[in-house]
């Protein structure tokens, strides 16, 4: 029998599979072990989720009561309302499940009865609904009561923090800019109580984030921005998954397994997956090439209608960006290349990054997707 491929993609990783982010788990579990504040903010496909599951798991193994939502599925203030609920019940507030009186009686403070429907094999909550009743309500008053529940939580018992993650916080915003101006004005009523803001659309958290004037997250936590995982760090990680799965993967293989997925964590996992199945004892670079090849060409439908999307100022700078890092996106050199003047040229590329397409370091720009940069260059036709 085979080994089984020792990596993983696609999907939120469990701890087996969790690469190098001890410093960032660090300050997660600091923040949400003693009642502060954290924003997060980190592009797709970076392990952001992951880390975040990780940081929810550390935090009940330590006593604490902890939970996670995502707001990415929500369209309407009364989803986010109903998001926030499910994310209490099964989260902060799942210890109390089994105990029908005192599960009423946490309920009974939301003015709003919601529906509770809790599989009877597990326990767990299925689902959350706070039925017609809440289109009739004032959907702000019901968030604020749905939210100070965690703080008395917190007031009711101190040997057990209470701490929530709300992940694709940027939706709220989306959605009605008053539902994060809401989480601003509760936290100050929130002692004891930790809420961790993770996004994926760095334009919209940052402006959250940074405005003194018109940012909802303006000083209520830390920030922490979530990067690449360096080189160094990954390559031993990929060389010893392999070897622990019966095969030799050299570190010249591995460093362009991360150097094609222009080192996203997903991308690199997603790489390193394929050729590891598509190879015997050892897995060569002309391997690494065979899986970034079945990779782009799995993924080709996607890169066409991404591309096809771009006006065509923003295709030839993101073509552009294929070739490798350019220094002084607006100059000369680039606008002859993408047809406009400094302004246009400027305007494609903050577009780019709003799309998560291009990122910069300083004056330097580079293409983010390092897959979509091969497929540009056109390798893999």
């Amino acid at each position: 029998m085979s080994a089984a491929n020792p990596y993983h993609f696609g999907s939120p990783v469990d701890e087996l599979h969790f690469t190098d982010r001890t410093e960032q788990l660090e300050r997660l579990a600091a923040v949400m072990q003693n009642g502060q504040n954290l924003i997060l903010i980190a592009p797709r496909r970076y392990g952001k989720t992951s880390l975040l599951r990780r940081a929810v798991e550390l935090a009940e193994a330590s006593g604490g009561r902890s939970g996670r939502v995502s707001l990415i599925k929500c369209s309407s203030a009364e989803d986010v309302v109903q998001t926030l609920m499910h994310g209490v019940v099964s989260g902060p507030l799942g210890w109390v499940r089994g105990r029908a009186t005192e599960f009423s009686r946490w309920l009974r403070r939301i003015r709003v009865a919601p529906e509770i429907r809790i599989d009877p094999a597990s326990g767990l909550v299925e689902g959350v609904s706070l039925g017609p009743s809440l289109a009739a309500s004032d959907w702000r008053t019901v968030l604020s009561e749905v939210v100070r529940i965690l703080a008395d939580l917190a007031a009711e018992d101190r040997n057990h923090p209470v701490s929530l993650v709300i992940d694709e916080f940027q939706k709220a915003y989306e959605i009605d800019p008053l539902i994060a101006d809401i989480f601003k004005d509760l936290v100050d009523d929130l002692p004891g109580v930790s809420l961790v803001f993770a996004g994926s659309k760095r334009h919209i958290m940052e402006a959250m984030v940074s405005s003194p004037e018109h940012g909802a997250l303006y000083n209520v936590g830390a920030k922490l921005y979530l990067g690449k995982i360096s080189e160094a760090d990954f390559v031993p990680y990929l060389t010893g998954r392999a070897a622990s799965a019966g095969k030799h993967l050299p570190a010249a293989a591995a460093s362009r397994i991360y150097q094609a997925a222009a080192g996203i964590p997903n991308d690199v996992q997603l790489l390193a997956f394929w050729a590891f199945a598509i190879s015997a004892e050892e897995i060569t670079e002309e391997l690494v090439d065979a899986a970034v090849a079945y990779a782009i060409d799995d993924q080709r439908e996607e890169f066409t209608l991404v591309f096809d999307r771009l006006s065509l100022v923003q295709q030839r700078l993101l073509k552009l960006l294929a070739q490798g890092p350019v220094r002084a996106v607006t100059g000369r050199a680039v606008q002859s290349v993408v047809g406009v003047s400094h302004r246009g040229t400027l305007d494609a590329a903050l577009a780019l990054e709003r799309l998560q397409l291009a990122e910069r370091t300083g004056n330097t720009w580079n293409i983010a997707n390092g897959l979509l940069g091969e497929w540009l260059r056109g390798r893999y036709e």
